[in-house]
């Protein structure tokens, strides 16, 4: 059985360490002459109409005299995606590790593929080899994307979906000192940490109410993986992260 939104961290690090050089070199490698329509592309059809605005990303003056995300000039936008993957034709609802029978998958999935992240597990052709082993050391991805958070903004408050679905990991590709993930957990307590571009890896969990602000000023762009499991999250792979703490716990580098 997969663990429910609240049985999981609101954010923890885990036991696991990628080279941030090596991150960071194929990460410019890969952008150069790329446009960053991600949430224009695959999230407008994740949403299942080309109207709705996902406000939570964009700050409100963006969205003036704005219908459609599609129509939002992404050179100016305060948050961006660039997708690595692409919509898999060829992926099946009894292909994903979790065998169930949901009102999501009858109502929605079965119905739009489009509208499932699991269906964006194909890999672009243009990927570099490094983000290759990335995904295929943490296994069972699927949708996998840079998200870009401009110098002094921030991503709204906001749900995503049920962990019994997928989880997400993230890894940040540049940061600064002022960026920070946050939520809340089912107390209501708050939980907030910064993620450092040093090639850890970092489950946020989408279930709870979650933000991001980036309040420096400097880009924030972090690698977010969607997974089909969670295989990563048994308590072994957890890491304790204390900010007032100079030195931490290393995984090994990969």
């Amino acid at each position: 059985m997969r663990k429910k939104r609240f049985d999981l961290p609101v954010l923890k690090k885990l036991n696991l360490q990628f080279d941030i050089e090596k991150l960071q070199q194929s990460y410019e490698q890969f952008i150069k002459g790329k446009t960053w329509d991600g949430l224009g592309n695959e999230y407008a059809s994740l949403c299942e109409s080309h109207t709705r605005l996902p406000k939570m990303f964009f700050k409100d003056e963006e969205l003036k005299e704005v219908k459609s995300v599609c129509d939002l000039n992404w050179n100016n936008t305060s948050y961006k995606q660039l997708s690595l993957t692409d919509f898999d034709e060829s992926f099946k609802l009894n292909m994903s590790k979790k065998k169930e029978d949901s009102k999501w998958s009858r109502r929605i999935a079965l119905r739009n593929p489009k509208a499932d992240e699991r269906w964006f597990s194909k890999i672009k052709e243009d990927v570099p080899e490094y983000f290759r082993f990335v995904l295929k050391t943490i296994k069972n991805t699927h949708r996998t994307r840079f998200s870009n958070l401009a110098p002094k903004s921030f991503i709204k408050p906001h749900f995503d979906y049920n962990t019994d679905y997928s989880i997400r990991v993230h890894i940040a590709i540049k940061s600064n000192k002022h960026c920070m993930n946050g939520g809340w957990d089912k107390k209501g307590h708050l939980h907030k940490n910064h993620i450092p571009a040093d090639g850890s890896v970092w489950f946020v969990n989408p279930g709870v109410r979650h933000f991001a602000i980036n309040e420096g000023d400097t880009e924030r762009v972090h690698l977010i993986i969607s997974v089909d499991s969670q295989r990563l999250l048994n308590e072994t792979n957890f890491i304790s992260y204390d900010t007032n703490k100079k030195k931490e716990e290393k995984g090994n580098i990969l």
